[in-house]
């Protein structure tokens, strides 16, 4: 299993930092998100209709927390419609579950 470098690049929350490559199935951070006992909120889009990049600005508080959302979520871009409810991990999760790794 992939193990994450001694040094971060760029953001803590950037995807890549936790991922070997391009292969994001050999990420521990991927194995641990998918725990079924990890809490979840629901998050409904009203607005952002296909932008899941304003989603996690919105719901996190910044861009840079995209590749999260995307893996967690796991839609195609047009999926992201108003009304769907997407299950999402809260930040202070993932922030503690990126601390941990």
């Amino acid at each position: 299993m992939y193990t994450k470098e001694s040094r971060i690049v760029g953001a803590r929350e950037n995807l890549s930092n936790y991922i070997e490559g391009e292969d994001v199935y050999n990420s521990l951070f991927l194995h641990i998100i998918n725990d079924p006992t990890i809490e979840k909120e629901l998050y409904q889009i009203t607005v952002y209709e296909y932008r899941p990049d304003l989603i996690s600005r919105d719901f996190y508080g910044s861009e840079d927390y995209l590749g999260i959302l995307l893996v967690q979520v796991g839609l195609n871009l047009d999926q992201y419609t108003k009304g769907t409810v997407l299950s999402l991990i809260p930040k202070s999760t993932i922030d503690r579950v990126l601390a941990n790794i």
